[in-house]
């Protein structure tokens, strides 16, 4: 079980690690839909490390490479039904093969404590409805579905926005 020890905060302004996590989450995209790497994919997610951060938490492993993270964005930077002070939880993300041992759950944990320690008393996320896993996290650290499923901007498949 990984411990929140294992996770790094990040300087909000920091690009140290933008690319290796940009890489990890076009694979881990690939590997929950059991699909090829999409470059659309890699472009949103650059999208969103462009965008305007207020916490950004990641676990390297002991080869340095990036194990896991999670990307916190400003109010208003996801769309959505949300309230106006909720920081945006754009994108977490853990590679295929650290799944399941509580990496996931210590990231997500560490950037909501930070987006809040940031000012933000609400955080938001979309979630793929068919994402059970990602669903089950989200719900056991607190988040509650807000309004009605939109379709994602890529995949057209169902997803709702979560607040916490």
């Amino acid at each position: 079980m990984e411990s929140t020890a294992a996770v790094r905060v990040a300087e909000p302004g920091s690009r140290e690690f933008d690319a290796a996590c940009i890489d990890l989450w076009a694979a881990a995209v690939a590997a929950r839909d059991g699909r090829p790497e999409d470059p659309a994919v890699r472009a949103r997610a650059a999208e969103k490390f462009a965008a305007g951060r207020v916490a950004f938490v990641v676990a390297p492993g002991a080869d340095g490479a990036v194990r896991g993270f999670a990307l916190v964005t400003t109010p208003g930077s996801g769309g959505g039904a949300s309230p106006s002070d909720a920081a945006y939880l754009s994108l977490l993300a853990v590679d295929p093969s650290a799944q399941g041992g509580g990496l996931g759950r210590a990231l997500l944990v560490a950037a909501v404590q930070e987006a809040r320690a940031a000012g933000h008393e609400h955080c938001m996320l979309h979630a793929l409805e068919d994402n059970a896993p990602a669903l089950r996290l989200y719900r056991s650290a607190g988040f509650r579905p807000v309004g009605e499923p939109f379709p994602h901007a890529l995949s057209g498949r169902p997803t709702r926005t979560y607040v916490v």
